[in-house]
């Protein structure tokens, strides 16, 4: 009985005194520090992509659908007169107006197209184009090329392209999202297509 307490008691001081040593022991832990900080780094990196493309996807999604009103407000406005003779003419002056005034409402955007409080918007949106477009035959792929931060060591050109099923109102505009750790914004370009219709 004596022995087997003995025994017992010398298994667990070999046990602790193992312990202590790996607790004591700094054998490897400046590689293991380093090979930590290794790996966070591109964690961090990769973290701040993946944060600001969800920033880009959340902006266009919750913007598109406010463009697209717009467009459609522009899109209603043809001339009355061309209209009894059977000719779909766009109004451009009263469309502007109302796709402006339909912007400001959408965006809560002062006159001058600078975001109010409570805008989903951080900065003022840029109206590249907004056009009538007809075609002799559709669906008719439509492309524009654009210009966001002209005159700027950013300077970037755009390709856009928008299928028209019919004589449309096409708006392409650019919104700014503020990039997570870059200290810039990144030029989001989206572009409204809203076709013209006798009413």
């Amino acid at each position: 009985m004596k022995g087997s307490i003995t025994s017992c008691c010398t298994a667990e001081a070999r046990r602790m005194n193992r312990l202590e040593s790996v607790i004591h022991s700094e054998r490897g832990g400046v590689h293991v520090l380093l090979a930590a900080l290794l790996a966070i780094i591109p964690a961090v990196l990769l973290w701040g992509l993946a944060w600001n493309w969800l920033l880009h996807a959340h902006t266009i999604s919750k913007s598109k659908p406010r463009l697209d009103q717009a467009a459609r407000a522009a899109s209603m406005n043809i001339d009355p007169a061309q209209a009894a003779l059977g000719r779909i003419i766009w109004d451009e002056a009263a469309g502007r107006d109302n796709y402006f005034k339909y912007l400001r409402l959408n965006f809560k955007l002062a006159a001058d197209l600078t975001p109010l409080p409570g805008s989903t918007l951080e900065s003022s949106p840029v109206v590249h184009r907004l056009e009538f477009v007809t075609h002799t035959s559709y669906p008719y792929t439509l492309s524009r090329t654009i210009t966001v931060h002209a005159g700027t060591s950013r300077q970037t050109t755009r390709s856009v392209q928008a299928t028209i099923y019919g004589p449309s109102v096409v708006a392409i505009v650019e919104l700014g999202r503020p990039q997570l750790g870059q200290g810039r914004e990144e030029p989001i370009v989206i572009s409204s297509v809203a076709s013209v219709r006798f009413r």
